[in-house]
């Protein structure tokens, strides 16, 4: 009898069991509805996905899934804030915002500012996220399909704070908003998601997809469905071990040549025009056809602004960026784009240079530890992140012998290749970073085209003379005519002061970089940095702010960046007692060609006449 209720109970949990497995396959393979309020993911017919990819490339799997270009863009799960969410709120240009928990995420209201709690309005789901390395921006549903608003708020993850979206970026003082209903949809999704369509409708929104959201693996390699194909074969696998043979059927930059190669970073990281409008509608209805391993890119060129004897080329959808994105002599100078750096190199016309020339997309050592190192150090290949390897790799000669080159001492800063040809003269994400177009300093650039010298962004209160003198000295350079202001007053000093607002806000950064404090002594950037917090510009105001708080006395140092004029002439005052009275040393002697008197004052007739004589013009920096 025992036995018999045994074999019963058996067969029930056997039954059960049964049931459940085909309760839950039946709904594993029921297709789920797609969201209807955002982009969605839906793979083109050559690509199969990151995650397929994993099985049999697990370390590249583990680098590129802890790497930031995977988050470039994230569905918005609450795991994937940056910042907490939870009550949340804001206000902006005369709306306040509230965030809460909503659904299977944070939704968004908004009221005109003051008004009644009951003014709230209806809730908006944030849906989707763009960046997790330096700050992080929410884009919200709109009740139009596909199209995406903004919500107007970014969040710097290092200051963990939220700022105004115009605050994030250089943008002029009288724009409020940095993107309109669509921007996403209509230009982000290009290089912030894989093989991004925005397709545009008739009635002026969007059915957006995307393959995956971020840079996945086939972003860089390829298509990946007829390799999987092609290599359920275990004896071609093996045969192409056995030969050391590259895989024809995915594209692995390490092996391309250094044009095509950066060309597969370049599809992104560059600016660029469309051939006409035919293929732009194309290219927004069906994405790229262009894939790593092309020569070209499709629909599309990269452009550079016309040098002396070039043709001209397309322009680039944004109208300013020209103006903007570009020195005068058509060097880039906004982040994000340096492939354009990079082709107008001496170093790229050889044919073996390229992006991974010095960068290291999938490190050898995959744990937590070496992928944070790996990812903190830019993604650099071992030893080269701020050694001289990466550039003596090629130029082996002047390995013995740097000093005789450099006419600075070994070991020093002024011996660091990368501190003389490619030093920062790139503005982005609130920073200066370094240009990718290798090049030698001169003093013609900085009287010709306004682009501050590798020597002067070093030795700050130096006079753009003494470079020429150098440069003349040392390398055989002719120097050229110099105003009276050049010959006898430091760069950094009229930079910050007569400069438009993308230098000023490199010259602010250098006053924080170590290298320039060592070489320029730093007494001198006090009332500077403290001027600069009443920039016009929010973002000068961010790096003086950050360079203010590396000076000894003002470590700490309390300012929000975001605050109105009235409050920002507030934070000067006390800026200015803090260091008189607290921190300015009277054994100090300030040089009079830094515009200070002894004591450390401005020699106001020279500043002032310096000020007046400020580029105002209107700036916007497309990162």
């Amino acid at each position: 009898m025992l036995s018999s209720r045994i074999v019963w109970a058996g067969a029930a949990a056997v039954l059960w069991c049964a049931t459940m497995l085909v309760v839950s396959l039946s709904q594993g393979l029921a297709p789920s509805k797609p969201p209807d309020n955002r982009p969605i993911a839906a793979l083109a017919s050559d690509l199969v996905s990151s995650d397929t990819c994993r099985s049999c490339h697990p370390g590249n799997y583990a680098s590129w899934h802890a790497s930031f270009h995977r988050t470039m863009t994230q569905v918005a799960k609450p795991a994937n804030f940056a910042a907490p969410m939870d009550g949340l709120e804001l206000s902006h240009d005369g709306v306040d915002y509230r965030v809460d928990r909503g659904g299977q995420g944070y939704r968004v209201r908004s009221r005109p500012s003051g008004a009644p709690a009951a003014s709230f309005g209806p809730p908006k789901e944030i849906v989707l996220l763009t960046g997790s390395h330096h700050l992080q921006v929410c884009w919200t549903e709109t009740g139009l399909g596909r199209t995406l608003g903004q919500f107007p708020f970014a969040y710097l993850i290092a200051e963990k704070k939220w700022v105004p979206m115009s605050h994030s970026f250089l943008v002029s003082p009288d724009i409020k908003q940095v993107y309109e209903k669509g921007s996403w949809n209509d230009g982000c999704i290009t290089c912030h998601a894989t093989q991004g369509r925005s397709r545009p409708e008739p009635n002026g929104y969007f059915d957006s997809q995307v393959a995956e959201f971020g840079i996945s693996c086939e972003a860089c390699h390829g298509g990946g469905r007829e390799h999987i194909e092609a290599n359920r074969n275990p004896l071609r696998r093996f045969a192409l071990h056995l030969s050391g043979a590259g895989d024809p059927t995915i594209a692995n930059p390490a092996k391309m040549d250094g044009p095509t190669s950066s060309l597969a970073c370049g599809q992104c990281h560059s600016i660029q025009a469309f051939t006409n409008a035919a293929d732009a509608a194309k290219f927004d209805r069906e994405g790229s056809s262009f894939r790593p391993g092309m020569k070209q890119l499709d629909a599309r060129t990269v452009t550079q602004p016309p040098r002396p004897g070039q043709p001209k080329e397309p322009a680039p959808r944004e109208a300013h960026a020209f103006g903007d994105s570009f020195w005068p002599d058509g060097m880039i100078r906004v982040t994000g784009r340096e492939y354009n750096g990079t082709m107008a190199s001496p170093c790229f016309k050889g044919g073996k240079f390229s992006c991974l020339s010095c960068h290291q997309m999938h490190p050898e050592e995959t744990d937590a530890g070496s992928l944070n190192d790996w990812k903190a150090s830019r993604q650099m290949k071992p030893g080269l992140g701020e050694s001289d390897d990466a550039c003596l790799q090629c130029h082996q000669t002047m390995k013995t012998n740097l000093t005789a080159h450099t006419h600075h001492a070994a070991g020093s800063s002024g011996s660091h290749c990368y501190n003389c040809h490619m030093p920062h003269t790139t503005y982005g994400l609130l920073r200066a970073l370094r240009s990718h177009e290798i090049s030698s300093p001169t003093a013609r650039e900085t009287t010709e085209f306004g682009r501050p010298n590798a020597c002067t962004l070093c030795h700050l209160d130096q006079p753009l003379a003494w470079t020429a003198d150098k440069l003349a000295e040392w390398y055989g350079q002719k120097p050229p005519q110099l105003s009276a202001d050049d010959r006898l007053y430091s760069a950094g000093a009229q930079g910050l002061l007569r400069g438009d607002a993308g230098l000023r806000s490199l010259i602010a950064w250098s006053m924080g970089w170590a290298p320039a404090q060592k070489a320029s002594g730093l007494e001198w950037f006090y009332p500077y940095l403290i001027f600069s917090l009443n920039d016009p510009y929010a973002a000068v105001r961010f790096a003086a702010w950050k360079s203010l708080q590396t000076l000894p006395g003002f470590s700490g140092h309390a300012f929000d960046y975001t605050v109105n004029d009235a409050r920002q002439k507030e934070a000067v005052d006390l800026g200015y007692r803090k260091w008189w009275f607290e921190v300015r040393s009277a054994k100090v002697s300030y040089r009079p060609q830094t515009l200070l008197r002894g004591d450390g004052m401005f020699r106001q007739d020279i500043f002032d006449r310096m000020l007046d004589q400020r580029d105002q013009r209107r700036m916007l920096l497309t990162e």
